[in-house]
This record gives C-alpha cells, sequence and structure tokens, in this order.
C-alpha cells in the first residue's frame, strides 16, 4: 500500500470506525461546472416563469387590474334630509306632548310624560302595588279544568256503572 493517495495530503488516516474514507477514493477538488450550470438554469427558468405568468395576466386576465373602476350616482332617497329630520322631531315630541287615544275600545291613551309624572306621584305608594288581576277559572273540560266534576268528600267512593251489587 502507497504512502498516501495521489491528490491526498494526510497520510495513513483511515479508520472504520469513524467513517472516514480509504485514502484515494474522493478527489479533492469540486467540479465547478456542475454546479455554476446549475445556478444558473435555476436563474434562468425563474425570469421565464416570471415573465411568462406577467405576460398572462396582462393580455387573458380580464379583471380589476384591466378595468378602469366604475362610478356610480349617488342615491337620491331625500331630497333635504335636514327639513326631513326636523319634521320626524316635530312629530315626535308632538306625539310626547300630547293626549291622543291608543285603543280607544280598551281605554288605552297616550299622555304627556309629565303628567303621568305628576299623577303617579300623586297616588304615593299604591302607585307601585301591582294591579288586581280577576280569578279565573277554567271550564270543565278544558285542559286546565277537570273532565267532569269532582265528588263531594261525604260521597264516597265513585263506583262504576253496571257494578252490581246493592249498598
Amino acid at each position: 500500500m502507497p504512502e498516501s493517495a495521489p491528490g491526498q495530503l494526510h497520510r495513513r488516516v483511515h479508520d472504520e470506525v469513524v467513517g472516514h474514507a480509504p485514502p484515494g477514493t474522493e478527489p479533492p477538488g469540486i467540479a465547478l461546472r456542475p454546479v455554476l450550470l446549475t445556478g444558473l438554469f435555476i436563474v434562468v427558468f425563474t425570469a421565464a416563469t416570471l415573465t411568462g405568468i406577467r405576460f398572462y395576466y396582462r393580455f387573458q386576465v380580464p379583471g380589476p387590474l384591466v378595468e378602469t373602476p366604475k362610478t356610480f350616482p349617488a342615491p337620491r332617497l331625500q331630497q333635504n334630509p335636514e327639513a326631513d329630520l326636523a319634521a320626524l322631531l316635530k312629530e315626535q315630541r308632538g306625539r310626547l306632548a300630547g293626549y291622543a287615544w291608543v285603543d280607544r275600545e280598551k281605554g288605552i291613551a297616550r299622555m304627556p310624560i309629565e303628567d303621568a309624572m305628576r299623577q303617579l306621584a300623586g297616588r304615593g305608594q299604591a302607585a307601585y302595588a301591582a294591579p288586581l288581576q280577576p280569578e279565573r277559572v277554567p271550564p270543565l273540560g278544558s285542559r286546565g279544568g277537570g273532565a267532569r266534576p269532582m265528588p263531594s268528600p261525604g260521597d264516597g267512593p265513585a263506583r262504576p256503572s253496571g257494578a252490581g251489587g246493592t249498598p
């Protein structure tokens, strides 16, 4: 075995446990030409792809990048918004300050807030009590009532009809 392989700077450095290659199996230099050609190919491919995408978008894709934005006229819902607001506020204040029927058949009326507050203050604690509700008894046969009248306690157990027997 020679002292060193051609192109090797070290001598007798071969260790199979650590994983060193035997001398003379690899050349000491890097082939520069394939590395440069690969880099050049990547640069040319990237430039060609970007150029192709740009031409495609410019000539084939219609969209907001090509079309000019359209302008629309403003909606003409109100000719004079200030006057409309003033009329609305006047009507609402008139409702709050005046008397009127809400439901005449049921006896519900609208009155000014100040008058309603004066009436409540005049009633005192009674103004805040719950109103008296009439007691409602559901009719017989309805969901809230029994299907038949309850027997009185002195009658005893009810007998089914047709149970032959004398008391």
